[in-house]
């Protein structure tokens, strides 16, 4: 597997342990991308963000709102460490209540929307997108509730099965590839020419950016191969 952890695994797991009635809410920046992609929804289910309003941080206040009024059901937050820490306080509030919310907070010490539409849209250089790492596990435990932490993708799957089956409050914190890029679906040449506009202004990180694209356009077409090999099979 990939290291560091790739997000789009985080997502996957996520979806792997949703209930049938979940109700999963999701925060404004790259967790967003990842979260539509990779949690697939069933029937029954609710899913909540904030839309075109783009507002970070609601996550964890939709998550609270949901197991208030729904208390039997399983109430997940999908979450960037950013948005969260505009608003971590709350965790302390679903403590209180004992409201068994489990938050999934997906840690780049980034806010990487900002990073890549500063890349992508404007063709300049990240600027004030990074921020001190923040010990998320550690809170939760200081507030009363459970934490953990993800490190390695080898871990992704068992401790996020581990966490959902907690009682209580939880923080589930994965330390993820900040370097990922939350790809259009379709990649017009603007895109393409802003993003070598950024690298040549000099985008600090250009030559880890580079390779990660790089690499995640070989592992599609090794996908796409592997694909066609299984159907003329």
């Amino acid at each position: 597997m990939d290291k560091p952890v790739k997000p789009q695994l985080v997502a996957v797991a996520v979806s792997d342990e949703l209930e049938d009635d979940a109700i999963i809410s999701v925060d404004c920046g790259t967790n967003t991308v990842w979260a539509a992609r990779y949690i697939q929804l069933r029937r029954g289910m609710k899913f909540s963000l904030s839309g075109t309003l783009a507002s970070m941080a609601c996550g964890l206040p939709y998550a609270i709102a949901a197991q208030i009024a729904y208390p039997d059901r399983q109430c997940v937050a999908f979450v960037g460490d950013g948005g969260f820490s505009m608003l971590m306080a709350e965790f302390a509030t679903a403590v209180k209540y004992n409201l068994p919310i489990k938050v999934v907070i997906i840690k780049n010490n980034t806010l990487g929307m900002i990073r890549w539409e500063q890349m992508a849209f404007l063709g300049n250089p990240e600027y004030g997108v990074e921020f001190s790492p923040i010990d998320f596990a550690g809170f939760a435990e200081s507030c009363g509730g459970r934490g953990y932490s993800i490190h390695e993708p080898s871990e992704v799957h068992t401790t996020i099965r581990q966490a959902m089956a907690e009682k209580k409050p939880v923080i589930i914190e994965a330390y993820v590839d900040p370097f990922e890029p939350p790809m259009p679906p379709k990649v017009e040449m603007d895109f393409v020419a802003n993003l070598a506009e950024s690298f040549a202004k000099g985008q600090p990180y250009a030559s880890r950016i580079g390779l990660t694209l790089f690499r995640n356009q070989v592992h599609e077409a090794l996908r796409k191969v592997h694909s066609h090999d299984t159907e003329t099979a």
